[in-house]
C-alpha cells in the first residue's frame, strides 16, 4: 500500500466517523471525496480541502481557512472554492461535523438548482404544478426560460391586469420557484426584498400595492 493511498484511507475514515460513509475516487489530480454522489472534498498531497462558496467560504476564511489556490504553489487545478481547514476546527469534532454538513448542504442545493435549471417544464419547478403552468400560459409563459425572463413580479402583475385572481401565496410560489427552493424556506429578508419589487411594479402599473405587514418569517 502506498503512502498516498494509506493517507487517503485515513481521511476517509476520519470523515466517515463524523458524517457517515464516505468514498474516495481517484481524479487526475488527487482524490475526490464523496458522500453518496456529492463531491464535497478534495484530498491532494496529504491535504484535505472542503468545498465552500459564498457565505460558507467567507465564514471559513474568517476562521483561518485557506483556499486551494493559496495553499498550492503551482496548482494543477484552477479552483478557488476548496479550502484547507485550520487544525483548531479539525480537532473540534462537533464544529468539524457542523462545517462538513454545511458543505454537503451547499453542494446538494447547487446540484438541485443545476438540475432544475436544465428542465424546461414549469410544473417541474419547486412549488409549481400543472395548474400554475396553465395559469402562466395565459400570459404566454410556456417554459422555464420565458418564466425567468418575465420574472415573478411581472407575471403576477400581468395576470392581475388580465383580471385573473392572484394573491400573495401565488407570488411567493413564483418567487421561490425562481430561486429553486421550497416556498416554506423563504426568509423574511427574501420576502421583504421581493415584495418591495412587487409594490414598485404595482405602483408603476397603476395598481394597488401590498403592505409589508403581510411579510412573515417562516
Amino acid at each position: 500500500m502506498t503512502k498516498t493511498l494509506k493517507n487517503t484511507q485515513e481521511i476517509v475514515a476520519e470523515l466517515t466517523e463524523l458524517i457517515g460513509t464516505i468514498t474516495a475516487k481517484n481524479l487526475f489530480s488527487g482524490y475526490g471525496l464523496f458522500k453518496q454522489d456529492l463531491m464535497f472534498g478534495l484530498y491532494q498531497q496529504g491535504i484535505f480541502y472542503i468545498r465552500a462558496e459564498n457565505k460558507l467560504a467567507r465564514y471559513l476564511e474568517s476562521l483561518g481557512a485557506l483556499s486551494y489556490l493559496a495553499v498550492t504553489p503551482n496548482p494543477q487545478l484552477s479552483i478557488s472554492n476548496y479550502y484547507q481547514l485550520p487544525c483548531e476546527i479539525r480537532n473540534n469534532k462537533k464544529h468539524y461535523k457542523y462545517i462538513l454538513l454545511l458543505s454537503l448542504a451547499q453542494v446538494r442545493t447547487k446540484k438541485t438548482a443545476e438540475t432544475l435549471a436544465k428542465q424546461k417544464r414549469i410544473k417541474d419547478l419547486p412549488n409549481l404544478s400543472i395548474k400554475h403552468e396553465r395559469l402562466l400560459s395565459k400570459i404566454n409563459i410556456t417554459d422555464v426560460k420565458s418564466f425567468k425572463l418575465k420574472g415573478s413580479v411581472n407575471c403576477y402583475i400581468e395576470l392581475k391586469q388580465q383580471g385573473i385572481p392572484v394573491n400573495l401565496a401565488l407570488f411567493w410560489n413564483f418567487t421561490a420557484a425562481l430561486l429553486y427552493k421550497n416556498v416554506h424556506v423563504l426568509t423574511k429578508s427574501e420576502k421583504e426584498y421581493a415584495l418591495k419589487k412587487l409594490n414598485k411594479g404595482l405602483k408603476n402599473a397603476g395598481l394597488k400595492t401590498v403592505k409589508l405587514m403581510f411579510v412573515k418569517d417562516i
